[in-house]
């Protein structure tokens, strides 16, 4: 069989450049669509050394509509990965226009493209912040109210909106796939680059020499800090191969481990794992809009896919270490 060309945009990117590497481990071809926003070069060069393949990368935006349709002319993909966005929720709020733009109507046009081309595969990474600040306290649903609090989170539910159009279509495949709180990695020229996501903070923070920052130490959780639901990136990679190879899928998961841990714990946990047992983290008021208690009721995806995760946190903030 002549193996699956997929298009990745944002392919390398942190979490793209995971599924790119999962997809060539399991016989796919890959095709990597990247502006080099947050994507690294560095990163196809790992890539097709490892797997000893050249890998064709398209160095372009996603709102280049010209660009992307040449990019479907060329390599007629059998179905597009869309991990490609813009996810800084502060900056989001100060630039809410082009996050709208890049998110939601860089996708809407994509969509388009591929109904054009008669592409009917289409996996949509998605985001847990299209729930916003949950009132309870129970793993939340992917059913459950969508109220983001950023103009990164509305962008992103907006987008979903498009995505369950294309895939209503008779003969569309696909999903939006929700991720919680992403961290690990599968190797060192792998590590996510984001300046935004608390374990790399926390340790760009140790590496300066300076101490973790807790934001509000009075919340109703166990020990006073924020919990999260922390999902390795490999077992997100992981899911979107699974959900590339299923044929029937729900328009929506939540991809998370459904367990919680505290700011507190992941500060103690990169300490650990950095083997420092001095640090005292700087306790500060809370940042508006921080929900308490966000984690993935993962029940759904169980049972349409069959789909855990098995990277325990610990395991996820020891694979930054191991370089």
């Amino acid at each position: 069989m002549t193996p699956q060309i997929w298009l990745i945009t944002g392919g390398i990117g942190y979490v793209g450049s995971h599924i790119a590497d999962l997809f060539l481990a399991n016989d796919k071809k890959i095709v990597i669509y990247d502006s080099l926003h947050q994507g690294l070069e560095s990163r196809v060069e790992y890539l097709g050394e490892k797997h000893k393949i050249k890998i064709p990368l398209i160095v372009a935006d996603i709102r280049d509509t010209v660009k992307f349709e040449e990019a479907l002319t060329t390599y007629k993909p059998y179905g597009v990965i869309h991990t490609a966005a813009l996810k800084a929720v502060g900056e989001s709020v100060e630039k809410p226009d082009e996050y709208l733009e890049v998110n939601f109507h860089a996708t809407s046009n994509m969509l388009e493209l591929l109904k054009k081309h008669n592409i009917h595969k289409f996996i949509f990474s998605s985001t847990a912040a299209v729930y916003g600040s949950p009132e309870h306290s129970n793993p939340i649903r992917e059913d459950d109210s969508k109220n983001p609090i950023s103009p990164y989170g509305a962008s992103k539910l907006a987008a979903e909106g498009e995505v369950n159009k294309f895939l209503a279509i008779p003969g569309n495949h696909g999903t939006s796939l929700r991720f919680f709180n992403v961290i690990g990695t599968a190797a060192p020229e792998l590590m996510d680059n984001s300046v935004e996501n608390l374990v790399p903070i926390v340790i760009n923070n140790l590496e300066a020499g300076r101490p973790p920052v807790i934001f509000g130490t009075d919340y109703p959780t166990v020990d006073g800090t924020c919990v999260r639901d922390y999902v390795d990136v490999r077992d997100v990679a992981r899911a979107h191969l699974v959900a590339a190879d299923s044929a029937a899928l729900p328009a929506v998961m939540n991809v998370g481990t459904g367990r919680g841990a505290s700011v507190r714990e992941v500060i103690k946990l990169v300490c650990d794992a950095a083997a420092l047992d001095d640090v005292m983290a700087i306790e500060t008021e809370r940042r508006s809009g921080d929900p308490a208690f966000l984690c993935a009721d993962v029940t759904l995806i169980n049972k349409a896919i069959g789909f855990v995760a098995k990277h325990p946190i610990e395991a996820s903030v020891k694979s930054l270490f191991s370089i």
